[in-house]
């Protein structure tokens, strides 16, 4: 099997998939319901501020823009947090790709 044909059947996977899952890093993909629903909310939400916008008074004061639906699939993924988490792991690989470096220097030597 080649690469590419994995990365088909990989792609081929449900959204829910562990698979699809772990390559997102543990964040789900949405369904394509979601993805339209969220798209519906937000066009529906336009129009009705445009329609209060277009009929308010010189007088009245105009609504503020509709916030977009928060589409929880397209936040990063990392945070500060992660970010140390991740610095802390990567650190740690390091150190003991050092110390095993060096063990097998002393084991030649020796």
């Amino acid at each position: 099997m080649t690469w590419r044909e994995l990365a088909s059947y990989v792609a081929g996977l449900p959204p829910q998939a562990r698979v699809r899952t772990a390559l997102r890093e543990g964040r789900e993909e949405p369904t394509g319901e979601q993805m339209l629903l969220a798209d519906v909310y937000d066009m529906l939400g336009h129009v009705d501020w445009h329609v209060q916008t277009a009929n308010a008074t010189k007088d009245s004061k105009l609504p503020k823009p509709p916030k977009p639906y928060p589409r929880w699939w397209a936040a990063e993924a990392t945070t500060k947090a992660t970010d140390e988490k991740r610095l802390a792991r990567i650190e740690n690989a390091r150190q003991r790709a050092r110390d095993r470096k060096q063990r097998l220097e002393q084991g030649a030597i020796a």
